[in-house]
């Protein structure tokens, strides 16, 4: 789940902007150009008309490192919310509460004027259920460690940015059964962003993303991988105040072809608010 409003009104395409506390998980090469501490918190309750207890959550924060570079830090907790125990007639046991979580730490650093790259190691747990509720009776919970790796490189005359972003590199997560152990979402996301517009009341960004799952799945010999998922984004800002935001997911092998919506608002360039209108599975309400 992509943190961020704003990236999110997008179209989820940020590679090649990645220039705020969730550029971490974006674009770990595009902290290297901040200049500035930056803070960002997401909220967001998923299903809201399933569950009122299933939400995520993003807290980032990102720093100069003096000369040397750029460090950043972010959470990422996710909750599925509570659930019932039953045994196998049915019979409720009691309640347990499922959730995953992330723990990530950056650096990146600028090479010469317009390139940028960094690395994040990550810590994720995930906490399905515990071992009284489980049919093994052991606790029905993993672990496991992750590398990104990013890139971004910044031509001003042309107005153009182009990103790489390569994520999630790390061992599978086992649970109960460490045979059939699962594979993190190991992906690549290649983007380039174009500002044709920019003056002192109007800036005009245009961005586009494609994501490719590096994950094989073998399945009666045949090695299948899931198709690249397109991302396109638009975002105008009136004296930098004020920004409208439009984008369009293309997954065609989650059945998921929808277009997205977000508004921000920028306070003295220090402080902005967004939110952002997104799609989810067919069944399901929009995420807001």
């Amino acid at each position: 789940i992509p943190p961020g409003a704003r990236p999110n009104g997008m179209g989820e395409a940020f590679a090649a902007v990645a220039d705020d506390a969730t550029a971490s998980w974006w674009n770990v090469g595009g902290l290297a150009f901040m200049t500035k501490s930056n803070l960002a918190f997401m909220h967001s309750q998923l299903v809201p008309d399933l569950a009122s207890d299933v939400y995520y959550e993003f807290l980032g924060y990102s720093s100069p490192a003096g000369d040397v570079g750029v460090w950043a830090v972010n959470l990422i907790y996710l909750t599925y919310g509570e659930s019932i125990a039953t045994d196998p007639a049915g019979t409720p046991l009691g309640t347990f509460t499922s959730w995953e979580g992330t723990l990530t730490g950056s650096f990146s650093m600028q090479f010469g004027d317009n390139v940028g790259a960094g690395i994040s190691m990550k810590f994720i747990r995930v906490d399905y259920a515990p071992e009284e509720f489980t049919q093994d009776n052991v606790e029905g919970s993993g672990t496991s460690f992750a590398v990104d790796v990013g890139s971004l490189w910044k031509l001003p005359k042309q107005h153009l940015n182009f990103g790489l972003s390569v994520n999630n590199a790390g061992p599978d997560i086992a649970f109960i059964d460490r045979e059939q152990s699962d594979p993190l979402p190991f992906t690549a996301r290649l983007g380039t962003a174009y500002t044709p517009l920019s003056d002192e009341i109007s800036n005009l960004l245009i961005t586009l993303d494609v994501e490719q799952s590096l994950v094989w799945l073998i399945d009666d010999e045949v090695d299948t991988r899931r198709s690249e998922i397109w991302h396109a984004g638009v975002e105008y800002r009136y004296v930098n105040l004020l920004a409208a935001r439009f984008g369009y997911v293309y997954d065609d092998d989650g059945d998921f072809n929808d277009p997205t919506y977000g508004l921000g608002f920028i306070y003295k360039d220090k402080l902005s608010l967004d939110y952002a209108n997104v799609p989810q599975a067919e069944t399901l309400e929009r995420v807001h």
